[in-house]
């Protein structure tokens, strides 16, 4: 049988006092803490009250498509809030989930200015819907402020909800020959671009019309039928008319010019029956 010590024993006596020495000491800690985590709090709140740190400028850059309150409203930020209420990477995350927005950033200048920095996205043309629709060379498709229109790029009239990529649908085929064509007349050097078109009308059975913001290369077209597929070649086609059209030194306006076949040409002169004027052979 194992000899116990007795209870007024040293060894006892020293285990007791190591325990109590253990237990105080973990009550200082705990007290420490608690005495730091208040003392946290309470300059936590003092700088949220501090009208010191309240927020007096907030500057945005880059930003066209998205109006200055949409954008605060966006990133959850306002003039006059506490600094210390600002999250700048759950802002910068807010902006970016916005489909409009390619890049955002959002950074704290101290003590009370707030910087934010967008890259939109580029949009190529205006979609024609209630309200207007912007389309970027990805084929994103995004709205832009009420308030903003955007000057200087063709208008696309003539697409409709169903025609747009859904969640397991695919586009259709008037969405996508229209995508293509406004790539292929990205150029700003091309004869056709989107500094030199008014207007796109897509129809699902005729194709795609081009009607020209300017004369063309000194040659004043009112309509291109230019329909679907071979967007390039017909496009070099279109060129190569508007080229015989100077040589031959036409003035007269021309009301329209079809070169939805590659084999032909065929124009209407303002006022005049319409006339074949170049036929490409097979």
């Amino acid at each position: 049988m194992p000899i116990r010590p007795r209870r007024d024993s040293a060894f006892l006596r020293q285990r007791r006092k190591l325990r109590w020495k253990a237990f105080q000491s973990a009550c200082y800690s705990c007290m420490g803490w608690l005495f730091i985590g208040l003392a946290l709090v309470t300059l936590h709140d003092s700088l949220m009250q501090w009208d010191r740190y309240d927020i007096q400028d907030i500057r945005i850059s880059g930003n066209r498509l998205i109006g200055r309150e949409e954008m605060l409203e966006i990133a959850g930020l306002q003039e006059g809030m506490n600094v210390f209420r600002v999250n700048p990477y759950l802002c910068t995350k807010r902006l970016r989930e916005d489909p409009r927005v390619q890049y955002a950033d959002v950074a704290i200048s101290w003590p009370d200015v707030i910087q934010i920095q967008v890259v939109e996205r580029a949009p190529m043309a205006r979609i024609q819907m209630d309200p207007p629709v912007f389309i970027d060379v990805d084929g994103a498709c995004f709205r832009a402020s009420d308030q903003y229109s955007i000057e200087g790029i063709p208008v696309v009239e003539g697409l409709q909800p169903k025609d747009f990529p859904a969640r397991g649908v695919p586009p259709s085929s008037a969405y996508q020959e229209t995508l293509h064509a406004l790539k292929s007349w990205t150029a700003e050097r091309g004869l056709l671009n989107r500094n030199n078109i008014a207007r796109i009308l897509v129809d699902p059975d005729i194709g795609l019309t081009v009607v020209p913001k300017n004369e063309l290369n000194h040659q004043s077209i009112g309509q291109i039928r230019i329909g679907f597929q071979n967007i390039p070649e017909k496009t070099q086609l279109l060129e190569r008319a508007i080229t015989y059209m100077n040589q031959t030194r036409m003035s007269q306006p021309v009301e329209w010019i079809d070169v939805t076949d590659l084999r032909r040409i065929v124009m209407k002169p303002a006022g005049a029956v319409s006339a074949e004027v170049v036929r490409k052979e097979k």
